[in-house]
């Protein structure tokens, strides 16, 4: 009972406007064109109580919007405040209550009896049994309590009685007010004493809850099941049925049905209700009325329902899924039948909780007991199931069965994408995944020649991640008599056939031994050259000889140059300064990236360059007179002095460069050559001073006669 207690303020509380936690009354109005009706509820029982002596205050105000409802000007309704009635009042009403309606009259009395204040709460002495009885007193207050306000939503003259509910007939129609109730003695300031409800005053349509799309109906076997969501527009309800098509209705709930919520219950739930021992195939109607607050019941919902066969037929029993031949798997299976068994359907899944696919094209008979499959998977897992089926299409399935395939169909050969190994002798060898389903790993062989009998070094197929392992590693030593290592790889499926082995590969052991040093063999200096003569290194895994300088006194050599290929042994050295002192040097570097020690070096003293600063040549063509005109530009640090041009000239670019002319150098003077033919011509100068010195040679120029 405390139970439904918990129910009824939950709905009524829905319906309080700007109230704080644990409200002490919950409000709710109904409007027609000349009254309104309030119903209202004490949130626990001493409050009942406290009311039943001092009246419930009930006020109204015009709603003006953008006023408070605190703020509006109340007024006292006909009447207020209202009491519980005394003794000859319910006596009357019980008097004029309808004969024939020995519910109400129950109701009433219920109701008259249970809020007597005369009537003791409980006998005896409370405290004689200590908490026990404390606790049974205020169970009982509880029921009262519960039963009281469950007497009033049914009742409206027990409502009237208990004064829970008031009608206002002092009302204008089409206005709205706000009616604020609170219990007489309740202490002035305290909101959580005060309910408040706007109402506006218009016609009451008893259709408003109809909604037919509210409840959920399950047809069942020989029953009817429906559901339909909380309001705080009803709290109970009854159904009514019709066995002829609607012509008539009948009630099939004695009482009208309450939703028990547990204490302290937050989650909304729907309210159910469940129709049995129905005829199946038959279409029942049904109307759904709801129990208002109000003492009335309204409909919200007329539907349909069908009761239909929903049990299924024994499930059956699959002896054996067998590979019998190379593509093919018998299904036996036993059952015991059922009289509207239809047939079987047969399902295949790769998994034991995966999905099931239907593989029997069409229903098989009833009386089938094998099923040959052609279509099952040979590389992966293949559970099947039986289903019956019965003339309703209800179903039953038989426990999963793994089917044994018999393989003999071994991977593809493996494929090594890449091998690798370090100076410390770990091996890395990655392999191209094999897509076969059934895989589930490697074997991985080495030996130190190709023609030797190869050892298994590791095998990932023992373990249960091996499918996904591509990367396998090895590990060797360095200081062996053979200088390479080999390794192939075998695949295995689930049933252990083995590939092909790969194709193997090769390994050269990483070289922990530096090669020998280059010489340096000789050299010959200019002032702007140096020509370094060496000997490569006689190391057979050498890869390169490097040429090394630094200018003298500097910490850091430079590489110069880099020799690949044994065949040369020598280097000219163009970037050198006169003057400058330069120290040679050089080192080996084999395939395995070691380094040999650095060669003694050797000194080389650049002599200072005497040069004259090269000239700068440029040129055009007439083809007016089929003359050349070049000019000479010269440094103006040999301005003055007297200085020839040796003018080069060749008709090829890559013909040797022949003197053409002596020309004395005078500045601004422009040489004249005849441009014979077509084709291109090429020039180049040199300064000459009165001291035979002579400068390096001019820019290249380019003529093109056309």
């Amino acid at each position: 009972m405390k139970a439904f207690f918990t129910t009824i303020l939950s709905i009524c509380a829905l319906t309080v406007l700007a109230q704080t936690q644990r409200p002490e009354l919950a409000l709710m109005a109904r409007s027609y064109p000349d009254k309104v009706v309030l119903r209202y509820f004490p949130t626990a029982p001493a409050l009942l109580t406290r009311a039943a002596n001092a009246g419930f205050v009930v006020e109204k105000a015009v709603f003006k919007p953008g006023i408070a409802l605190e703020k509006l000007a109340y007024a006292p309704v006909k009447g207020s405040p209202f009491k519980r009635w005394g003794d000859d009042a319910w006596n009357t009403a019980l008097r004029n209550a309808s004969q024939n309606d020995t519910a109400s009259t129950r109701i009433i009395g219920f109701a008259m009896t249970l809020t007597d204040p005369a009537v003791k709460a409980a006998s005896g002495d409370v405290l004689a049994d200590g908490l026990k009885t404390l606790m049974e007193e205020r169970n009982q207050q509880d029921m009262k309590f519960a039963m009281a306000l469950i007497a009033a939503n049914r009742s409206r003259v027990a409502a009237e009685g208990l004064a829970l509910s008031v009608t206002d007939a002092d009302v204008k129609s089409g206005t709205t007010y706000v009616y604020r109730v609170r219990i007489a003695d309740s202490q002035a300031g305290d909101k959580n004493s005060i309910a408040y409800v706007k109402v506006s005053c218009t016609a009451f349509n008893s259709r408003y809850l109809v909604n037919n799309k509210a409840v959920k109906v399950v047809e069942g076997d020989k029953r009817i099941t429906l559901s339909f969501p909380q309001s705080k527009e009803y709290y109970a309800f009854n159904v009514e049925r019709s066995d002829d098509g609607g012509l008539n209705f009948k009630k099939i709930t004695l009482t009208p049905a309450f939703k028990l919520n547990p204490r302290g219950a937050t989650t909304i739930t729907d309210y159910g209700f469940v129709d049995s021992n129905l005829t199946n195939y038959k279409t029942y109607r049904y109307r759904l009325l709801v129990s208002t607050p109000f003492g009335d019941d309204l409909p919200l919902a007329e539907f349909q329902g069908t009761p239909r066969d929903r049990t299924p037929p024994p499930a059956p029993f699959l002896k054996s899924a067998t590979n019998t031949k190379p593509k093919q798997v018998e299904l036996l299976w036993e059952t015991d039948g059922a009289g509207d068994l239809k047939g079987f359907n047969i399902k295949r899944s790769n998994s034991f909780k995966g999905k099931y696919t239907t593989i029997s094209q069409t229903i098989l008979p009833k009386t089938a007991r094998t099923y040959i499959d052609g279509g099952f998977d040979p590389d992966g897992n293949n559970y099947y199931m039986i289903e019956a089926i019965d003339t309703a299409g209800n179903t039953s399935t038989s426990f999963p069965t793994l089917a044994t395939i018999i393989d003999s169909i071994p991977p593809a050969m493996p494929v090594i994408a890449s091998a690798t190994i370090d100076t410390l002798g770990k091996v890395l060898i990655k392999i191209k995944p094999n897509t076969e389903r059934d895989f589930i790993g490697y074997q991985l062989l080495k030996a130190n020649a190709a023609d030797h009998d190869f050892s298994v070094v590791a095998e990932t197929y023992m373990d249960t991640l091996g499918k996904k392992r591509f990367t396998l590693r090895d590990s060797t030593t360095l200081n062996s008599l053979t200088s390479h290592i080999y390794y192939k790889v075998i695949a295995f499926d689930s049933h252990y056939n083995q590939s092909l082995p790969s194709k193997i590969i090769e390994l050269k052991r990483r070289d922990t031994i530096p090669p020998v040093s280059p010489l340096i063999t000789g050299f010959a200096a200019t002032d702007s050259t140096v020509s370094i003569s060496f000997a490569n290194s006689p190391s057979d895994d050498a890869v390169s000889n490097i040429l090394l300088r630094r200018l003298n006194g500097k910490p850091r050599f430079d590489t110069v140059f880099v020799n690949r290929n044994r065949a040369i042994n020598s280097f000219i050295d163009k970037k050198v300064n006169g003057g400058d002192e330069y120290e040679y040097a050089m080192m080996a570097k084999d395939e395995s990236g070691l380094k040999s020690k650095i060669t003694r070096s050797i000194m080389v003293s650049i002599p200072v360059n005497k040069r004259l600063p090269k000239p700068q040549l440029s040129g055009i063509y007439s083809a007016d007179n089929k003359k050349i005109t070049l000019s000479f530009i010269v440094d103006d640090k040999v301005k003055g002095r007297k200085l020839k041009i040796a003018l080069y000239k060749r008709s090829d670019g890559a013909a040797p460069w022949t003197v053409y002319k002596l020309i004395v150098f005078e500045a601004g003077k422009s040489f004249i050559d005849d441009a014979d033919g077509t084709g291109s011509k090429y020039y180049a100068a040199r300064l000459l001073d009165e001291n035979s010195n002579s400068s390096n040679f001019s820019n290249e120029l380019q003529i093109n006669i056309r």
